[in-house]
């Protein structure tokens, strides 16, 4: 990704990590279970945790793996999402649950084999805000959500992983502790601004949030060096489909 030149290198290594670990080359998960994605489900949440832990310097190793375990629960997220009750044969529905549960399998050996236990109980609530999106859209399944009932649905199903993201690249870096708030908030807005571009009925959202992530970015600049943020915000508008690009001229 060409324009998250702060974090290219870090990037490529959290590729090549989960390429190792699965024994694949870095398309095979892809091919092995005929995965649609496209560089936000591949690549956002490890870009939010490492240009986080940029904003203060070197992005160490723990960083690196966590960012890791994050694309591996998404992956097993994303991977379940993919069973239709009404459209799937009892066949048809086993391998990607299996398939996914082996890649969630994966996110908490690595947390073993990288000594990131203080870290797990972050991941579990996370789990457990995604599945009660989950249930809640499912609930909702049969009626027009109100934009009030989406908003309760994508914060708990795209928002809870954004915000642990930038938590993680907050934490995993050392940066003090009344930091974490102002890093948590900017995931929030990203992760809402990134659910709402996927689902044309609600893509109105996405400018509300992107507007919202510009000022949590403004407000950072007064303590870190906000460019790994700017090029973030530049990738997901690219990605997205939107057209205005922050630059340091206009922070």
């Amino acid at each position: 990704m060409a324009v998250l030149n702060s974090i290219q290198f870090e990037l490529r290594d959290v590729e090549t990590q989960m390429s190792k670990e699965f024994g694949l080359k870095a398309s095979g998960m892809k091919d092995l279970i005929q995965l649609q994605m496209d560089n936000l489900d591949q690549f956002l949440l490890p870009a939010i945790c490492l240009a986080v832990a940029r904003t203060a310097g070197p992005v160490n190793n723990t960083v690196i793996a966590l960012s890791s375990v994050l694309q591996h629960l998404y992956l097993a997220q994303h991977i379940h999402s993919m069973v239709r009750d009404q459209e799937m044969t009892d066949s048809e529905r086993q391998y990607p649950i299996l398939v996914g549960d082996y890649v969630f399998g994966q996110s908490f050996l690595k947390m073993c084999e990288e000594d990131l236990f203080k870290y797990v109980s972050h991941f579990v609530t996370a789990i457990k805000k995604i599945n009660e999106g989950i249930v809640l859209r499912w609930r909702l399944k049969n009626q027009k959500m109100s934009v009030k009932d989406y908003k309760a649905v994508i914060e708990k199903e795209k928002a809870s992983l954004t915000v642990l993201a930038a938590r993680l690249g907050a934490e995993g870096s050392n940066l003090k502790s009344h930091h974490f708030a102002k890093f948590e908030k900017l995931g929030y807005n990203i992760g809402m601004a990134w659910a709402a571009s996927i689902e044309p009925q609600y893509s109105f959202l996405t400018q509300e949030y992107l507007s919202k992530t510009m000022a949590n970015i403004n407000d950072l600049q007064e303590t870190f060096s906000v460019q790994p943020l700017q090029e973030l915000y530049n990738f997901i508008r690219q990605e997205s489909g939107t057209d205005v690009y922050l630059s340091s001229n206009i922070l």
